[in-house]
């Protein structure tokens, strides 16, 4: 044992590893990225959600798109309003019957 310790002492980066700043230093290194409160694990997580965020933000952006494009057409546009009417919510003229088809 003695002599296993004697072997280690002389190598030459056992004076630079023993010294009481590089233990801090590397004391620092492994509490900050495993033990901390913003840990490289808990980085990575958010990483992911704020990826996954930025894309369901993207699909409202789009989908708001379409819904002031849908809007302003059925302010303005006549024929639009009666296709969406009679498409959607099944209204029809006084002189129409409406056949539904149920595919199966």
């Amino acid at each position: 044992m003695k002599n296993s310790f004697s072997n280690l002492k002389q190598h030459p980066y056992f004076k630079y590893l023993t010294n009481k700043y590089v233990i801090t230093l590397i004391l620092f290194a492994v509490w900050v990225t495993f033990f901390s409160s913003n840990n490289i694990l808990s980085q990575r997580k958010l990483r992911q959600q704020l990826k996954e965020h930025r894309a369901e933000r993207e699909y409202y952006r789009t989908e708001i798109e379409r819904n002031r494009r849908n809007i302003y057409l059925l302010d303005n546009d006549l024929e639009h309003l009666e296709r969406i009417a009679r498409e959607q919510f099944l209204m029809k003229r006084d002189n129409e019957d409406i056949f539904i088809f149920i595919e199966q």
